[in-house]
């Protein structure tokens, strides 16, 4: 099982340079940049602010939605974690490279056929996103992945795990919807840093997508449960029905008591779906090892 922070590179040989990493600044490729560094990969990380690099990192402060004339190094095979969205329209910046590794969502399934609208159109963003990606590398000679990871958290600065983590700390208790039963994959942003070295100059990555997943299944319960767990803290919840959830969260935002936001209408429902994907082929082919769910301690 991968240890939280290690850089060890993969069994494969590194893939070959320039790398070219958008959205720099992102919780993914703060765990990819380090690796590629360890492996001796020339990288170049840009974002729109400076951020921290490990040395030998080169640095381009772009802004994808500012009109700067900015162009990836040729034959740079460019590694996204910008919204898919974002990306898709930023595609002739790219024109040059060999490859294109972009990061999706699984929420292109799971909220397909939500009761949210704001929802379907998510996944309907997503779905127009990925066949703009797929068309403009077809046209430009590029090989090109889309890796979709479920549930993503590093239990510090993501807005899943972590977000939870604040709750518990600051309420010792969380309200959940009966009974909390929806199964989930956790998958750690070191894990899919991981999953994106195996895709960058594997054959059988090009022009494919795949769902990634951490190395775990457990209900919403249980994660929440290991989430108080992790704080030193016993579980306590509030279980009501799902409308009721609906309903008094909406009436703490409104006058000012809620302060955590996206908690949308079909938040609460999600808590008793399966929420859980079809992972083996990516495993096989992108030769990523997931942990299981291990969120953090916060101390202070």
């Amino acid at each position: 099982m991968a240890v939280d922070g290690d850089t060890t590179t993969p069994a494969k040989p590194p893939p070959r340079g320039p790398v070219v990493v958008l959205g720099a600044s992102n919780l993914i490729a703060g765990r990819l940049l380090p690796r590629l560094a360890a492996a001796g990969v020339e990288t170049l990380a840009v974002a729109r602010r400076d951020v921290a690099l490990p040395p030998g990192v080169a640095f381009a402060r772009v802004d994808f939605e500012a009109d700067a004339p900015w162009t990836v190094p040729p034959g740079a095979a460019v590694v996204s974690v910008l919204p898919l969205a974002l990306l898709a329209t930023s595609l002739d910046r790219l024109r040059g490279a060999r490859s294109v590794v972009a990061i999706g969502s699984t929420s292109l399934h799971s909220k397909a056929d939500s009761d949210d609208p704001k929802d379907r159109a998510t996944a309907r963003k997503l779905g127009r996103a990925e066949a703009t990606l797929a068309d403009w590398c077809g046209r430009h000679g590029a090989t090109w992945t889309v890796l979709r990871p479920t549930l993503v958290y590093d239990g510090r600065g993501d807005r899943n795990v972590a977000r939870m983590i604040r709750l518990v700390r600051r309420a010792r208790v969380l309200p959940i919807a009966r009974p909390s039963s929806g199964l989930r994959q956790p998958i750690h942003v070191d894990d899919i840093a991981k999953a994106i070295l195996g895709a960058l100059d594997e054959p059988r990555a090009a022009d494919r997508a795949f769902d990634i997943a951490g190395g775990e299944v457990l209900t919403y319960r249980a994660m929440a449960e290991r989430v108080f767990a992790s704080q030193g803290l016993k579980p306590r919840f509030v279980v009501l029905p799902v409308p009721l959830l609906r309903f008094a969260f909406g009436a703490a935002a409104r006058v000012g008591i809620l302060r955590e936001t996206g908690f949308g209408s079909a938040v609460f429902a999600r808590m008793n779906q399966d929420l859980v994907f079809d992972v083996a082929e990516g495993l096989d082919v992108l030769g990523y090892a997931p942990r299981g769910f291990q969120p953090p301690r916060w101390t202070g």
